[in-house]
């Protein structure tokens, strides 16, 4: 004898199965996204002659905050923060100034080869930066900007400027022509309009622009080691690399020292994420 098997008893099985699917999918991406940092956390806690024991101890027996204690005796720990915090900031306000001033224009001004021009300036980011380093270090060492914020804010500016016009300009295209209208027939000038009444309801394009900018210079590494050659002016990425230990290489102060130098980061993506989304979705509908 057989049963029909019930429709709507199906269409629920099928309904569940893609729910397990689809959160699974999040929790199992999720973990990797989060176990390099977790890693890190629990090397961290280690003590120093258990960090590259076998079998791995995936939970430390003892922890202990040796390794932070190291991590901030051993060199200037805050004044590297300190420092990649000047040039990430000053690179981030930089670019986003330059990007709106520049996307405003390739959004909103009618002028011949625009979009060449829009192609040129993107191909730029094509670019290898190791093709650009000793040209670039020529150049700061004559103008006497090695060892200087600035050696490293304008290189970096220019790196990430391309990325911060085409945020702007797609985020530009969508706003609706009457905003700028309604500004130019109160009088105010192309400038006015831009920094009076397009820039304060383009939030989520300054955040994400300022965002990405901010975490690639925060995060370079080649430039800064390139150009800081005294200690109190290398950034954080160079001077966690420049640790040493006596006998060995020192895993677990290394590890404290990244864990502190990203949850800056971190939280600080946390705070900002919905306008970094927001960003990013109007930017892809252009």
């Amino acid at each position: 004898m057989s049963y029909d098997s019930n429709p709507l008893e199906i269409d629920r099985f099928q309904w569940v199965g893609k729910k397990v699917g689809f959160y699974g999918s999040i929790f199992i991406i999720a973990l990797v996204s989060v176990f390099p940092v977790l890693w890190m956390l629990i090397t961290s806690l280690k003590q120093p002659g258990n960090v590259v024991t076998f079998p791995v101890e995936y939970i430390p027996r003892n922890p202990t905050l040796t390794n932070y204690q190291a991590a901030l005796e051993q060199a200037p720990f805050f004044r590297y923060m300190l420092n990649s915090a000047i040039v990430a900031s000053g690179t981030a306000i930089l670019d986003v100034f330059l990007g709106a001033l520049a996307g405003y224009a390739l959004s909103r001004l009618r002028f011949r080869f625009k979009l060449p021009v829009l192609l040129l300036i993107l191909g730029t980011a094509m670019l290898p930066f190791i093709a650009r380093l000793i040209p670039l270090f020529s150049l700061a060492r004559s103008w006497g900007l090695l060892n200087d914020y600035l050696g490293l804010i304008i290189p970096y500016a220019a790196f990430q400027l391309p990325f911060a016009v085409w945020i702007f300009q797609a985020y530009f295209k969508e706003l609706p022509d009457s905003l700028e209208e309604a500004g130019l027939m109160d009088g105010l000038s192309r400038i006015g309009v831009l920094f009076r009444i397009i820039l304060p309801v383009s939030a989520p394009a300054m955040a994400t622009a300022a965002i990405i900018v901010f975490i690639y210079a925060w995060n370079e590494f080649l430039f800064a080691l390139t150009f800081m050659t005294e200690d109190q002016m290398r950034t954080i990425t160079v001077g966690i690399a420049l640790y040493q230990g006596e006998f060995q290489y020192p895993w677990g102060t290394i590890s404290a020292a990244v864990f502190m130098s990203v949850m800056p980061l971190i939280l600080f993506m946390l705070f900002f994420q919905r306008k970094v989304v927001e960003g990013l979705t109007a930017t892809g509908k252009a």
